[in-house]
């Protein structure tokens, strides 16, 4: 069995991320038991799907996965954000969502954690994630979680939803 857990955010605005499984998959949560979402994520071959919140208020996670690189859409055509990573030697950077809405990515990778900041640096989130994952899939869960932390203390209706499912 495989983990990825550890922390998005801080100890009063943050989530913590719980997610076990195997070599082809992982399950869990991220947030709390009562605000947060679900996460299940599948790796095929070089896809990674799965499933970010529940069964009627979610995203779809749609995935590819390079040599060094990952790169895909979180939800649909309309409401979803576009994610890419890169990992180059011991780090991991890119971005999620666009130009105007979105936020990027430093991560540091070590053998079994992901670390470093989510977003710039006065309006973002420290990241810690220990597990068996490989660096690029633990960058994602990293990035789901912030993108859901952040839509979720946003105050909107569909954060709100979101966060019930």
């Amino acid at each position: 069995m495989t983990t990825v857990t550890g922390r998005v955010g801080g100890r009063s605005q943050g989530y913590d991320v719980k997610l076990s499984g195997d070599a082809a998959g992982w399950k869990g949560r991220i947030g709390g038991m009562h605000i947060g979402r679900d996460l299940t994520l599948r790796v095929t071959g070089m896809q990674v799907t799965g499933r970010l919140g529940g069964r009627t208020i979610g995203y779809d996670v749609n995935a590819t996965l390079g040599d060094h690189t990952l790169s895909g859409r979180i939800g649909g055509e309309t409401l979803g954000m576009d994610v890419r990573l890169t990992s180059s030697g011991s780090s991991v950077a890119g971005r999620y969502g666009g130009q105007l809405s979105g936020f990027d990515l430093k991560l540091t990778v070590t053998e079994r954690e992901v670390q470093g900041r989510l977003g710039g640096e006065k309006i973002g989130a420290d990241v810690r994630l220990t597990g068996d994952a490989p660096p690029l899939v633990m960058a994602l869960i990293a990035t789901l979680a912030y993108g859901a932390l952040l839509e979720d203390s946003s105050g909107s209706t569909a954060g709100v939803a979101a966060a019930i499912a």
